[in-house]
């Protein structure tokens, strides 16, 4: 798994992923291993390409690449550093290609509909036979055991399920990328067990336990004390004191959090507001209840960051409400380099968030998203050993595809890549 001095992106040098991941939390899980050095090839259909390819904003132009596949700015994002091959898995040739891969796999990765691998004959069970130290992950939004399994789920099931939708809103990708998160972490921590001489491990992930493990303050109060949630006020529980205050500007918002008595003292020293201080102890609620309207008030003439900068120059925290835009602007991520730029050769120069990796690393992915089965032909020379004949009986067999060059090589084989 790589040498104990190597930086994060090479965590996983030498480690072979084959991924089934598709929509945002197989692909963020593979997006993650790739960041951190592994060599992920992405499994697509040609007749029914990877979904994301088709999703995009309202009114941007629907780009497609030269073999006539759509591609987007979501898909090129999620994807970028992974290689892609077309493989038929419903093509026999095409699904025994698959195992002899996987039989030099490290990692599979899957988020597909209850039963299909298993129906292809590619169940853990079926790929552990040809490799006894493959470690594979299986997505699904209720785990792939009990009365559930069987049950398919997208982001507005698993968030009315686990409660987050009655406390916040629908939100369609949000434990997404917490379980693409999660499914990397295991893959790793699976992959030091086997290094170590444990035998092929399969990680059953089910998108609502991982969103259950992030949302404890919904649960444990009913659990403990019998009590509903509710909304209630925009304040830490239990904080000395805490508010999001409107300031200047359309939906324009500071926070703001005293820690201790000396915290409070301070604000009322900010506000010129000595009658709100406290001698000694927590304030009382209609104490608060005046500093909240004290602040609320100062905060009215301020923009965010006009108040965080005087706010934090006094020494107390607060900090602006930032939308996507005031992130991308954000100098303080741009300063840590929390965006990278990939130059794509159909969607031209685009800029996404940087994996969430230690300061220090080589930055930027190795490669922009793929192009559909770009490196079919690459993958089954690199793992395989495939001949050029080798290939070309696949491609016949329709067991594989790649889009042909956009022109011929030097001794003008349309079929050469």
């Amino acid at each position: 798994m790589g040498s104990s001095d190597a930086s994060s992106r090479d965590l996983l040098h030498g480690i072979r992923v084959l991924s089934f991941g598709s929509f945002v939390a197989g692909n963020i899980c593979a997006l993650m291993l790739a960041e951190l050095g592994a060599d992920v090839v992405k499994v697509e259909s040609r007749t029914h390409p990877e979904a994301l390819r088709a999703y995009d904003a309202p009114g941007r132009p629907q780009v497609v690449e030269p073999s006539g596949v759509r591609t987007t700015t979501l898909f090129a994002g999620m994807t970028r550093g992974l290689r892609s091959m077309c493989i038929d898995m419903t093509n026999d040739a095409g699904r025994q290609t698959f195992r002899q891969l996987a039989a030099q796999a490290n990692v599979v990765v899957e988020n597909l509909g209850p039963g299909t691998v298993d129906s292809w004959g590619c169940s853990f069970d079926d790929l552990l036979a040809h490799n006894a130290r493959l470690v594979m992950l299986s997505i699904s939004g209720y785990g792939r055991t009990g009365p559930l399994a069987g049950f398919r789920a997208y982001a507005s099931n698993i968030n009315n399920f686990v409660g987050l939708t009655s406390a916040w809103a629908l939100d369609g990708i949000h434990f997404d990328f917490v379980a693409g998160t999660h499914g990397a972490c295991a893959v790793v921590a699976a992959l030091r067990e086997v290094d170590h001489g444990a035998d092929g491990v399969f990680i059953d992930l089910a998108q609502t336990e991982t969103a259950a493990a992030i949302l404890p303050s919904l649960y444990l109060d009913f659990l403990a004390n019998g009590r509903e949630w509710d909304a209630g006020p925009n304040e830490i529980p239990g904080s000395f004191f805490s508010g999001v205050m409107r300031c200047l500007g359309d939906d324009a918002w500071v926070a703001v959090e005293l820690e201790d008595e000396e915290d409070w003292n301070q604000m009322c020293s900010l506000l010129e507001r000595p009658e709100l201080q406290l001698a000694s102890g927590r304030p009382t609620f209609g104490l608060k209840a005046s500093l909240h309207e004290a602040t609320a008030a100062w905060a009215a003439m301020r923009t965010p960051m006009q108040a965080t900068l005087v706010l934090q120059g006094s020494g107390l925290a607060a900090g602006p409400v930032h939308d996507g835009e005031d992130q991308w602007r954000d100098p303080q991520l741009r300063s840590r380099r929390s965006f990278v730029e990939v130059v794509h050769p159909d969607l031209g120069r685009l800029e996404y968030p940087d994996a969430p990796f230690p300061s220090g690393r080589p930055t930027g992915p190795r490669r922009s998203g793929p192009r559909l089965g770009e490196h079919t032909s690459d993958v089954l020379r690199e793992w395989l050993g495939c001949s050029e004949a080798r290939v070309r009986n696949l491609r016949a067999t329709e067991a594989i595809w790649q889009p042909s060059p956009s022109s011929p090589d030097a001794d003008g084989d349309e079929d050469a890549w």
